[in-house]
């Protein structure tokens, strides 16, 4: 039996190397090519999908949320310029109810992929994009403010 399934793998695998051998090289390019091509769209596609990025501004925003909290717990918070801690309070709010209205208009948006790409067309997901960056920016001040407020409390041991 093992000798039979050494001679089908080799009539195969010669059947495929005649197969491969008359098809032009050109067509094999062009196939590989396609193929690259379909595969970079799909990535592109899935990449400004409403659902896709409605997910990593709520995550991103949970992980934002986290850190303020420990900003919070560890005092940092409280050792900072008070008009600081009313803009992230403000900014903090504008964020998370914006993050709930593009949620919103995400879900009935959610009927299928032409629905989404025609979300994606009326800007829908440029209006997600933003509200990300929002929220890097809000942690970057949040870090700053941290760094700094650090910064003064180890002054002080000098």
């Amino acid at each position: 039996m093992p000798a039979l399934q050494e001679y089908y793998h080799v009539i195969t695998s010669t059947a495929w190397m005649v197969i491969l051998s008359i098809i032009p090289q050109d067509l094999v390019r062009t196939a590989a090519v396609l193929l690259g091509g379909l595969i970079c769209v799909y990535n592109i596609i899935h990449a400004v999908r409403p659902q896709t990025l409605i997910k990593k501004l709520q995550l991103r925003l949970l992980s934002l949320e986290g850190k303020l909290q420990d900003a919070i717990d560890s005092g940092i918070m409280a050792q900072a310029d008070p008009v600081f801690t009313a803009q992230i309070e403000r900014s903090m709010g504008r964020i998370c109810y914006r993050t709930s209205e593009l949620y919103e208009i995400t879900l009935l948006m959610s009927g299928g992929i032409l629905p989404e790409m025609k979300a994606v067309w009326q800007g829908h997901s440029l209006n997600i994009i933003k509200c990300l960056r929002d929220v890097d920016n809000l942690e970057v001040d949040l870090e700053i403010n941290r760094a700094t407020v650090l910064k003064n409390r180890y002054h002080f041991w000098m």
